[in-house]
């Protein structure tokens, strides 16, 4: 018991020890003693200390080298950190202050990489995102032959698949509301950005199942210009999808009553007012 109670005052007293010397060298005008120290702290892992001591350094030096040093390190504490945003800045602070540097592709392509890394659930505004693809792409352009480039386009594939995601749940939204014009075009629109998304089948089902409960429902003058809608958009599954698919029979379905609700139409239409 005692022997526990002297590990735990030596271990106690060598972090006080060691946050004193910090301190010590924190409140320093060495350049030297931080700069060692920061690289110490950033050898063992401990980059909320280092960066601290970065920052202060930042200031302080004037040669380029030096600050060539700080810069990465710096970025590579704040990514370690996961503070994303401020990674991806220095990463491309870096790039346009030192362009000679054998590191500026390393750095060019991190700052990418924090940007794909800070971008939000699925539920949030997605905007920035087509903007980051965007970057992915320029640098693969620019860098064809990089190590980097294969790590880009997996990038590019997991965005374009949270873009993809984003729209397939909105359709859904709509669909479930009972928002069925909305559910239609937003289906509609999905399938033309995106045509190789894997639920391509659920969404054709949805243009329509939508289209044919908001003609169902529509005024009399508009019904039948809407249910032929229906049928067009009956011929663009068939198309695309076979009897095997998952909706195939309940499209057919859909088929014979359209079909038949249309002929009643025009044959009431017919029928000469008394």
């Amino acid at each position: 018991m005692k022997s526990v109670r002297l590990l735990g005052f030596i271990l106690i007293f060598i972090g006080l020890n060691s946050c004193g010397e910090f301190q010590k060298i924190y409140k320093s005008k060495s350049r030297e003693l931080k700069y060692n120290k920061a690289m110490q702290l950033y050898q063992e892992k401990d980059y909320a200390r280092s960066v601290q001591l970065l920052e202060q350094l930042r200031d302080m030096y004037r040669n380029r080298d030096s600050l060539e040093n700080v810069y990465y390190h710096m970025s590579m504490c704040y990514y370690e950190l996961k503070d994303y945003s401020y990674a991806s800045l220095f990463f491309k602070d870096y790039t346009e202050n030192f362009t000679q540097s054998d590191r500026v592709i390393e750095c060019a392509y991190m700052a990418l990489y924090c940007d794909f890394l800070d971008i939000g659930p699925n539920d949030l505004d997605q905007s920035r995102t087509k903007d980051v693809i965007g970057a992915l792409q320029l640098f693969t352009n620019y860098y064809p032959d990089s190590e980097y480039t294969d790590k880009c386009n997996n990038h590019i594939d997991a965005l374009r698949e949270k873009l993809q995601e984003k729209e397939y749940a909105m359709v859904i939204q709509y669909y479930r509301m009972g928002e069925y014009r909305a559910a239609v075009t937003s289906a509609r629109n999905a399938v033309k950005m995106y045509p190789d998304i894997d639920a391509r089948e659920e969404l054709d089902w949805i243009t329509v199942d939508a289209q044919y409960q908001f003609a169902k429902n529509s005024i009399r003058s508009k019904k039948l210009e809407r249910l032929e809608e229906v049928l067009q958009n009956i011929e663009d599954y068939v198309y695309n999808h076979n009897k095997e698919s998952d909706h195939f029979e309940q499209v057919m379905e859909i088929k014979n009553k359209t079909t038949k609700t249309i002929k009643e139409i025009k044959r009431i239409s017919w029928i000469p007012k008394t």
